[in-house]
């Protein structure tokens, strides 16, 4: 099972710039050309919005938005990540407030604090119900009206490694026998949003040899519906 502590410890000793290792630069640019279009698409509020990245890491994704005018806060389990955002910023003379802590129970946060979540790629992370709680910990956050980005990875696996490492039963991906991702099929996704409340506005999939990747944008209603409108899916 990963250690995300000790993970993000190694990277900063070894030099790299994030948890991506030597794909670092190429997440950033991608991360960097989806903000692009989220903007362009008006599929998020403008900054100066309320921005949290859940499972923030060291604070990358973070910095791409507060370097873009948002406020920005940042949350992730892993205290040696938080330490490493917070330096970050300071080196880049950002301004954000980062904090240690379970996505799937955030109550250093009020009711409605954010205009804006996004997912840190930290989604997948999750097994089973763990998702459904930070899934309410999210609505919660939000205000009436506000919106979440989900970036998941999202399946089937394509490798030979991935095929053979995927329980199909519970989309989960196996590491020494133990689930370490969720790879759900983009529809089983947005089901899964839709049934905890949020309305799907968007979603574009990125293809890749491995599996693929969700970017989702999804708005929280004043109230839980029963019924939400599906958005289109777009290929980026």
């Amino acid at each position: 099972m990963t250690d995300y502590d000790v993970r993000y410890r190694e990277l900063r000793a070894a030099g790299f710039d994030g948890w991506a290792g030597e794909l670092c630069e190429c997440g950033i640019s991608r991360a960097a050309a989806v903000l692009d279009y989220l903007e362009r698409e008006t599929l998020i509020p403008k900054p100066p919005a309320q921005v949290l990245e859940i499972g923030c890491g060291n604070g990358v994704g973070t910095a791409l938005l507060a370097a873009r005018g948002y406020q920005t806060g940042g949350i992730d389990i892993a205290p040696s990540a938080i330490e490493w955002a917070e330096q970050r910023f300071a080196d880049q003379g950002l301004i954000a407030k980062f904090q240690t802590g379970d996505v799937r129970e955030m109550p250093q946060y009020c009711a409605g604090a954010f205009d804006l979540v996004v997912d840190g790629n930290c989604l997948h992370c999750l097994i089973g119900c763990d998702r459904k709680r930070c899934l309410a910990e999210i609505w919660r956050v939000l205000r009436p009206n506000g919106m979440f980005i989900v970036s998941s990875m999202c399946g089937p696996p394509k490798s030979a490694d991935a095929i053979a490492r995927y329980d199909v039963s519970r989309y989960v991906l196996l590491e020494q026998g133990h689930p370490s991702r969720t790879l759900k099929p983009v529809e089983a996704l947005e089901q899964e949003l839709s049934d905890a409340g949020f309305a799907v506005i968007s979603t574009m999939v990125a293809e890749h040899p491995w599996w693929d990747h969700a970017t989702i944008a999804c708005r929280r209603p004043v109230a839980r519906a029963i019924c939400v409108r599906k958005g289109s899916r777009e290929s980026l």
